[in-house]
């Protein structure tokens, strides 16, 4: 939190000691209609959600197909008008589900065309879950880590010239550069991702990632994956970047690394061997219409994701009640409540669309795939998102690698408590989201854009962060049975979970009759 911010806070803070919290009034019918949200009806849709018949709602599962269709009844039992482009509520999100087939190899050669080294997918090298299918061949050139980073003032692609090049680069970074970065920003650089991201900027026509662990080819490549463990990707992204990323042992690497940093010239054709699935999820959208028709081509997103983890290798079924059965609850009521005010005559001046994105915990998928064409087409000019907003956060144990990084925290202290993500990117909409918590009460904390875990970049919020958008996350935060079986419908306190939803609501009405949100990092 920067000084002038704080400061400017404290001055409220002062003000609101001496003469009482100031809470931003809704117009009349709008007061009524979030004020008449409750507790019954939003148990009734987290436990249908998160019932067994659904399965876990998880991607490429029937049960995930039966969650959108119960949104969209849900909607439509409440007035919410559709927001798709079709007229439906359905927006379609293409994906496919990477899997391997037995072409898959790479081959190195030197000038005089004899073979260097020569590998098909196994314990020494495999194409990655995120490699396009695209065969390249082309000079081998060794790019140190594969990461520029002009804020640190590091680029391993300095002098190199890898147009058209497989390009060869060792796993994480290097040690002086990873001491200067913050836990955040290492992570970020050393992702594959990034490393992806940085290669295809400068031309090249294929990645190889030589790491000192490689897990098990199966464990990464499953023969037959389970809902919970079958990774997916978006359909665009494959055509947006074709090429091959693998990955190599480094003692099977030390030939090729010996012969480059001898300066020899090699080649390689790198086949990937992806055998693309296709598979069609919907994020389910609703749009309550501003009354400005001068505003008509603005509006504000508010999101929450209606898929979990499904079923695993075991027939478990995850529900995931909180996890986001409670975010996807807590944005259809305040959808409901938005129609009940549009339908008393009360209207923001912009619109709302109310989504609820798909393929979340496969990766923000759905959520991507809107932020890059939104529906209907207007510029979204804010998001609020909603992820695990029913419980109280809980970390008895931070040496649990789900929570490495996060204080200690017990439920007793955090019973009224929800966090603010989002803030060091857009400081004015986490300001209008506290004014609307006046009327609310809860106590809202923004502490977690930094940190161990990368909270940040872990939801919905970011595919639209990522394109400038200003975009706020709330949380009530983490628990032990994150991503277990036991997130179940009786562990949500629906109270908390009602005057969360109020929140979101309130605040949607707020950010859409006033001044366009800004991104102001800090």
């Amino acid at each position: 939190m920067n000084v002038k911010r704080t400061l400017a806070l404290l001055v409220v803070w002062t003000a609101l000691v001496a003469s009482g919290p100031a809470a931003v009034r809704l117009p009349s019918g709008a007061e009524h209609a979030v004020e008449a949200m409750s507790n019954e009806a939003l148990h009734d849709m987290v436990a249908t959600l998160a019932s067994d018949a659904f399965a876990g709602r998880g991607v490429g599962h029937a049960g995930n197909r039966a969650a959108e269709e119960y949104i969209a009844r849900t909607f439509e039992q409440r007035e919410v008008p559709p927001g798709a482009a079709d007229g439906s509520y359905f927006q379609a999100v293409d994906l496919f589900r990477p899997t391997l087939t037995a072409d898959a190899q790479v081959t190195i050669v030197d000038e005089a065309g004899s073979r260097v080294a020569a590998f098909t997918a196994g314990p020494d090298f495999y194409p990655l879950p995120e490699t396009g299918d695209r065969v390249a061949s082309g000079r081998v050139v060794l790019a140190g880590y594969g990461i520029t980073a002009a804020s640190a003032k590091h680029d391993d692609y300095a002098g190199l010239d890898v147009h058209g090049a497989i390009v060869l680069v060792r796993d994480a970074a290097p040690a002086a550069l990873a001491a200067k970065l913050n836990e955040d920003d290492r992570a970020e650089l050393t992702s594959i991702e990034r490393k992806i991201k940085d290669a295809e900027a400068h031309g090249a026509a294929g990645l190889i990632v030589v790491r000192g662990y490689m897990p098990e080819m199966r464990s990464v490549w499953p023969d037959r994956p389970s809902v919970r463990s079958a990774a997916y990707r978006l359909t665009a992204d494959l055509r947006l970047h074709p090429a091959p990323v693998g990955a190599l042992d480094d003692k099977a690497a030390e030939p090729i690394l010996r012969a480059l940093e001898a300066r020899q010239r090699l080649s390689a054709t790198f086949v990937p061997g992806l055998a693309p699935e296709p598979v069609t999820v919907h994020n389910v959208l609703g749009l309550i219409e501003g009354r400005d028709a001068r505003r008509r081509h603005e509006m504000v997103v508010v999101g929450a994701h209606l898929d979990h983890d499904g079923v695993d290798a075991d027939g478990r079924i995850y529900n995931g009640a909180d996890d986001n059965a409670s975010g996807t609850a807590a944005v259809i009521a305040a959808a409901g409540a938005l129609a009940r005010a549009a339908a008393a005559g009360d209207r923001p001046s912009r619109a709302v669309l109310f989504a609820l994105w798909n393929g979340e915990e496969k990766g923000s998928l759905g959520a991507a795939r809107f932020a890059a064409a939104p529906e209907p087409q207007r510029r979204v000019i804010a998001n609020l998102n909603l992820d695990m907003v029913g419980r109280d956060e809980d970390i008895p144990d931070p040496s649990d690698w789900r929570f490495s990084g996060l204080p200690k925290i017990d439920a007793e202290s955090s019973r009224n408590t929800v966090h603010l993500l989002g803030y060091s990117y857009s400081a004015d909409l986490a300001d209008e989201v506290l004014d609307a918590n006046r009327a609310v009460g809860l106590t809202i904390r923004e502490d977690y854009d930094r940190g161990a875990q990368n909270l940040l970049q872990r939801s919905d919020h970011w595919p639209f962060l990522e394109r400038g958008i200003p975009a706020i996350f709330l949380t009530t935060g983490l628990h032990p049975d994150y991503h277990t079986p036991q997130d179940d419908t009786e562990r949500i306190d629906f109270a908390k979970l009602a005057r969360v939803a109020r929140l979101a609501a309130r605040a949607a009405w707020i950010v859409a009759d006033g001044p366009a949100p800004q991104i102001h990092r800090r």
